[in-house]
């Protein structure tokens, strides 16, 4: 306890003399950097007529003082800082004067200062610190080369021992000063303890009387016999008893009603018999004339030998504690304006309720409630009118629900109805539609007959088997449906229908995730020139390298971002991966048309023609007059003929080709496709697929191939499966054919070297 109250001494001290220390190195500093400035100053102009260089190291060490003594002024809460950079820019200055003046024999004495002046700023570990770099730049100056010092190896070995003497000096005289200074604050510390131990010797007794009488409790004490030997002045104040009465009665029978002297004797018997305190509690009437809740401690009293020498009893009220708790307790679990359970007792009442739906095998129906057109209710007629409407809600909802069922408010106009012990689904329709048509009632306010309705979403357990919270989720996000569907009504939660929504916004996450890490390639299928099977272009067409899945076809993923922002980034990358691959291929020598699918979402993106023709820019800043193609579906071009005729329009003028997709599924008039001024026209492939076996089909592709020569249009053939389809096409003058029969999609680096084989 002394070294500790020591230390205590010893850190008030500490805190004093760093606070001392400063204003010190403040006043150190000052003096130093006045002095040096002047100093210096005026040796520059004596240097300056034999040396340039020394003259103008003395005005630089001058213009360095004079500035730090400014900031300091300025700033002294920087002093450590200020402390820092006059070190080392003196530091610097010394060693340039030891290297470059040679004529001055004192140079080495200013390493001195320089030592002395770290150990008085920093302390002993950071001035070893920098004593050190004196010593280390001595010697490194001696041996430098291309410098002559001017001194003797001895002069420089006799210096770094003076230096180190000097550490000697100053590390031994604060260990010194510290063995000094606890000496002093013990003998302190002991004059201070002799002193209080007098003066609280004098006062115990007054003391230990006057905490006894003025403690906010009763307190007495009685003998093994059960003879009160002590009361303080509270107790009696309290219970109207005199402290008389208390000393001269012979137990607290003579003093106290017979129920609370029994219970007395009995808790005295057992705490004599324990060795632990003895708690129990009383109800006992007050001279305010009420009954107050008292919680009682006792514990037994034992001289040095341990004999028991009586017991000393404490007595706390906790009346109004035990009031204040009951209003809190009834604050935090129901709800203020309408009495009803909140929301903390109604995760109570819900997890029981799942625990006796479990145990019974019954059903359980958690109901979301939010009221229709409240909230004009309040703007219109105030809060004061609105909470009494809010009442008389709660009032029908309650005389509608039956005993076992729970109503709670969640806050505003939102509740929660809890209908328990439910056999059959069925059973919760007609407690919906009595609350509907209970709530629904009209309620007069200020003379006029209002009708509030109710929106209820509806989720069931077990059929929805979730936890508590999720129950509550399912239920509110009903009650929305149920609002959207034109309220006054309720909606059963579709738990088949959420898990399909969150397994689609997995997908939409999964998505962008592989977006962000690469995850996307490229495939390539090869179009052929059907008279010379020479490659003439490829159809890019994307794949996902699912982590888990593997290689996925487009049919897996696309349909789920159709109209999402994911849409169009994902369009975008098609783009700029595919710009970038055709710039690869024509740095290599091998020039093909490259034709992409972009959807017709991102094509009515409002930028779209912007950002294309910046990507056009930095892949294809060279002449590429139809290079790039954009395929759009033939029914999706036709279904906003003009706007997509002037996307094709200004695309066209960036060097940007269109084919029609799928053509011949959306049943072009002739008119269309003269209003379009699209380069290609590629037959749907279920038209080429079955051409042979269809002779209705092999008129379709027949009148096609003659629709676009006539229109002076490409025309390419998909779905060319086997040779007898390609004769044919041949035979009908197709141009251009692409798919499985003449290859299948592959990566980048094999279209380089693949070709048709000949017949």
């Amino acid at each position: 306890m002394r070294n500790y109250l020591i230390d205590l001494l010893a850190l008030d001290h500490a805190d004093g003399e760093h606070a001392e220390h400063v204003k010190y190195k403040i006043v150190f500093l000052n003096s130093v950097f006045l002095l040096a400035g002047v100093i210096a100053f005026c040796l520059g102009f004596y240097r300056w007529q034999f040396s340039h260089l020394m003259g103008g190291l003395d005005f630089a060490f001058s213009l360095m003082s004079v500035s730090l003594l400014y900031y300091l002024r300025l700033h002294r809460e920087h002093v450590e800082f200020v402390s820092n950079v006059a070190l080392t820019l003196s530091f610097l200055i010394f060693f340039a004067l030891y290297l470059l003046a040679p004529y001055n024999t004192m140079r080495l004495s200013l390493f001195f200062l320089l030592s002395a002046a770290a150990f008085y700023l920093k302390g002993n570990i950071i001035g070893l610190r920098w004593l050190g770099a004196c010593i280390a730049a001595i010697v490194a100056g001696y041996f430098l080369p291309g410098f002559d010092v001017g001194y003797a190896f001895v002069d420089i070995v006799t210096t770094c021992l003076y230096l180190s003497a000097l550490f000697v000096i100053f590390w031994n005289y604060e260990k010194v000063r510290e063995v000094q200074f606890r000496r002093e604050q013990e003998q302190q510390l002991n004059s201070q303890i002799e002193a209080r131990w007098r003066e609280t010797l004098s006062h115990e007794r007054e003391l230990f009387q006057t905490i006894l009488d003025n403690a906010p409790m009763g307190i007495w004490m009685v003998d093994p016999k059960g003879k009160v030997q002590f009361v303080n002045r509270v107790f009696c104040g309290a219970t109207g008893i005199s402290e008389e009465r208390f000393l001269a009665a012979d137990s607290y029978v003579d003093v106290l009603p017979q129920s609370v002297s029994a219970n007395c004797i009995r808790s005295d018997q057992e705490c004599m018999a324990q060795n632990t305190p003895h708690l129990s509690s009383e109800c006992l009437l007050f001279v305010d004339g009420r009954e107050h809740d008292l919680e009682i401690t006792k514990v037994r009293l034992l001289d040095q030998n341990g004999k028991v020498r009586g017991l000393i009893g404490l007595a706390v009220d906790v009346t109004e504690r035990r009031e204040h708790e009951k209003q809190l307790e009834r604050i935090a679990h129901y709800d203020a304006l309408t009495g009803v359970p909140n929301r903390v007792l109604l995760a109570d009442r819900l997890q029981q309720a799942l625990a006796r739906t479990m145990r019974e095998g019954e059903l359980m129906a958690v109901c979301y409630l939010d009221l229709d057109g409240f909230k004009p209710v309040n703007d219109r007629y105030g809060h004061e009118e609105g909470d009494r409407v809010l009442v008389e809600i709660t009032r029908r909802i309650k005389s509608v629900i039956r005993t076992d069922d729970t109503v709670a408010r969640l806050g505003g106009d939102e509740f929660v109805v809890l209908l328990v012990g439910m056999n059959v689904p069925d059973e919760y329709v007609g407690s919906l539609n009595r609350l509907l048509e209970a709530i629904n009632q009209p309620i007069e306010i200020r003379g006029k007959q209002l009708q509030i309705s109710a929106s209820i979403g509806v989720s069931l357990y077990p059929d929805d088997l979730q936890d508590a919270d999720t129950l509550l989720r399912h239920a509110d996000q009903a009650m929305y449906i149920a609002k959207q569907a034109g309220k006054n009504r309720y909606h059963l939660f579709d738990a088949q229908h959420d898990q399909r929504t969150r397994t689609h916004n997995a997908l939409l996450v999964q998505i962008r995730h592989g977006l962000e890490n690469g995850e996307f390639e490229l495939y390539y299928q090869p179009k052929v020139e059907m008279l010379t099977r020479r490659l003439c272009g490829a159809e890019a067409l994307i794949r996902w390298n699912h982590p888990q899945r593997g290689l996925l076809p487009p049919g897996e993923f696309l349909r789920a971002i159709e109209n999402t922002e994911l849409d169009i980034l994902l369009g975008e990358w098609v783009i700029r991966q595919a710009l970038a691959q055709m710039r690869n291929w024509r740095m290599q020598g091998f020039d093909l048309t490259l034709s992409i699918n972009i959807s017709a979402y991102h094509l009515q993106a409002p930028d779209f023609v912007r950002k294309l023709q910046d990507e056009m820019g930095v892949f294809c800043p060279e002449n590429c007059e139809r290079c790039l193609q954009i395929e759009v579906l033939e029914t999706v071009a036709i279904d906003d003929i003009a706007n997509f005729g002037e996307l094709i329009r200004e695309c066209r003028e960036i060097g940007v080709g269109f084919a029609l997709d799928d053509f011949g599924t959306g049943y072009s008039s002739l008119t269309y496709l003269n209003r379009l001024d699209v380069d290609t026209l590629k037959i749907d492939q279920s038209f080429v697929r079955h051409m042979l076996e269809e002779s209705g089909g092999r008129a379709i592709v027949q009148g096609i191939i003659a629709l676009a020569h006539a229109f002076g249009r490409e025309v390419v053939a998909e779905g060319v499966e086997t040779e007898a389809h390609y004769q044919a096409l041949v035979e009908m003058g197709c141009e251009i054919g692409q798919g499985y029969g003449i290859a299948r999609p592959m990566p980048a680096s094999k279209i380089t070297c693949w070709s048709f084989p000949e017949k």
